[in-house]
């Protein structure tokens, strides 16, 4: 933990890195797609997250940061080594970390996963978009792709607390 540095306001993050999946990559400021869903980086690119930017920041007092991974169908993506197998490759205490341009290095420690079915979610609750509560990071994919419809038919959601160094 001796590259985490304390944070004391929230910021725009540049790249991440997990390493118990072995993923470092770049993250793109997005905010809402088309149809009006948190944006997901291109498609072509396995390794980028997408931070939702209408949402708290890294480091912010409250609520949640969210990250957007992909999962492929066929595999080769993050999102797809983080729910291998269908269950969680992150363990308890493992670090996600957020890296600022002003040389931030934000840790969080993870805490769980969620699965959560599309026709199951609420989007009054909190599990995914919260601006008042504890600070968190969640991580978003999409899992369970139904071949049939072309449909991705639940979401995962990594949860990590920040660890003040």
């Amino acid at each position: 933990m001796a590259e985490c540095t304390a944070v004391s306001d929230g910021f725009v993050p540049e790249r991440y890195a997990i390493e118990a999946v072995g993923a470092k990559a770049r993250v793109l400021s997005l905010g809402l797609d088309n149809e009006g869903n948190i944006a997901a980086p291109p498609k072509n690119e396995s390794d980028t997250a997408s931070w939702w930017n209408q949402g708290p920041r890294p480091g912010s007092d409250r609520g949640k940061a969210v990250l957007s991974i992909h999962t492929y169908r066929n595999g080769g993506a993050v999102g797809n080594d983080l729910y291998a197998g269908g269950t969680s490759q992150l363990k308890p205490g493992d670090l996600i970390k957020l890296y600022g341009p002003g040389g931030q290095v934000l840790c969080y420690e993870f805490a769980e996963a969620k699965k959560i079915w599309i026709d199951d979610y609420d989007p009054n609750s909190d599990v995914m978009v919260d601006f008042e509560g504890r600070h968190q990071l969640a991580i978003i994919i999409c899992w369970d792709f139904d071949r049939r419809t072309e449909i991705w038919d639940s979401r995962i959601f990594f949860y990590g607390n920040p660890i003040t160094p």
